[in-house]
């Protein structure tokens, strides 16, 4: 069992190992802040939002929770091709992400598994999300 930050690196180290074509990170930037050639390749950045479900009995007060995970996938297409080919490109990453969370969870940690995941809806072509949200135990 490893801090917060040991559990959110040892995710990071897996991503990249199952999707060496994509860049993994644990800085976000907006879109308007990151290099296109990065978004055609495609940026996954991992996000902590906090920690819940803790143990809470005698020796193991505020231990053993449960981190609230956001990986943000952005990408983008060429300028000109057609809105549906940037929900085309987010249904395909969201896919390599499900394939991820499918497979044993990574060394450090526990459990990794998704609750949701959403993404842009075409509405900001050819700019595109997706956004899991994650439950990780390390």
């Amino acid at each position: 069992m490893g801090t917060p930050e040991q559990t959110l690196a040892a995710l990071r180290t897996g991503l990249e190992t199952a999707l060496p074509t994509r860049i993994v990170r644990r800085d976000f930037r907006p879109l308007a802040q990151c290099k296109a050639a990065d978004l055609v390749t495609g940026i996954l950045t991992l996000v902590n939002r906090g920690e819940r479900d803790y143990a809470n009995y005698l020796g193991r007060e505020a231990q053993l929770g449960t981190l609230d995970v956001l990986l943000i996938g952005q990408l983008k297409v060429a300028d000109t091709a057609a809105p549906l080919a940037i929900e085309q490109a987010e249904l395909a990453l969201a896919e390599e992400v499900k394939g991820f969370l499918q497979a044993p969870a990574p060394a450090g940690v526990t459990e990794c598994l998704a609750q949701s995941f959403a993404q842009s809806g075409q509405l900001e072509a050819p700019f595109g999300w997706v956004i899991f949200e994650l439950e990780v135990r390390g």
